[in-house]
This record gives structure tokens, sequence and C-alpha cells, in this order.
């Protein structure tokens, strides 16, 4: 491969991790408005926070710059540590922030129920739906969602 095709997939998975931190970034937003807004039923899917470690693309590319300068620099000399670092820490990021969220909407009142028609076609993790435990019956809004009905909440249909 040439030096300009590498340097070209290089660029478009930086282009991927932003669009898919992005995504997480989205996902968060969409779980924490949706629990402000009181939504009855809210869908969570565990594993897409895992999409968080395409981010040490960034810093690969930052090693890389800086590396072209020729530069004695403190990303040179502790780059080895910098990346273990930065995958460690997105990867405690992802164990964590489905955690936090979770423990969010149980706190609000909502309970989960698994959604056998969603499946992660993204990442490891669960597909779930919060139901608000104020929803005429939790159970019969959890049979509604294995059934495949759809359930509205907040406004918005979800399945």
């Amino acid at each position: 491969m040439s030096p300009i095709v590498a340097q070209r997939v290089f660029l478009l998975f930086n282009l991927i991790a932003v669009l898919a931190v992005a995504y997480v970034v989205n996902d968060i937003i969409a779980v924490t408005s949706g629990l402000a807004e009181l939504w009855s039923v809210i869908p969570l899917d565990t594993g897409i926070s895992y999409l968080l470690l395409m981010s040490v693309f960034w810093l690969l590319s930052l090693i890389q710059f800086v590396g072209r300068r020729n530069k004695q620099h403190f990303v040179i000399r502790w780059s080895n540590q910098l990346v273990i670092g930065w995958f460690i820490a997105t990867l405690l990021l992802a164990y964590v922030i489905p955690l936090i969220l979770q423990q969010q909407l149980r706190q609000a009142g909502y309970i989960a129920c698994d959604d056998p028609q969603m499946v992660s076609r993204v990442s490891r993790g669960a597909s779930l739906i919060f139901v608000h435990s104020q929803a005429t019956t939790t159970e019969q809004v959890c049979e509604l969602i294995a059934s495949g009905r759809s359930v509205s909440g907040g406004g918005a249909a979800f399945l």
C-alpha cells in the first residue's frame, strides 16, 4: 500500500471515529432528555458506549502529526504510555457510562425490560427498554414490547 493510500485510510478511520463518538454522545443525550421529560419508555443499548474506543485514532493522529515535525516532544517520548492510558480510560468510560445511565433510570422509577426485537449489531451489550413504573402496568408494557407491538412514550413511538 502506498503511503498516500495509507494516509487516506488513516484519515477515514479518524472520520469514522468522530461519527462513532458523536453517536455515543447522541445516545447519552437522548436517554437523559427522555429521563428529564419523563418518557414512559426509554430505549438503551448498553454496548453502544464501547464505540468510544475508536477515539484512540485521534491520539494516534496527534502522535503522527508531532512525529512528522521531527520535534522531541513529550507526546513522542510518552506515546506508548499515552496510547495505553487513553485506551484504558475509554474502556473504563465505556463500562461506566451504561451503569450510570441505568442507575439514573432506576432511581427515577424506570424498570428494565429486555427488548427481543432489538439486537445490537454495533457492539456487545444488552438492548433494554426502560419502562416508567407509573405506566399502566409495567408487566403489560413489557409484554407488549416482547410481542413486538408499538409502545408510544413522550411523543415518540419506539419499535
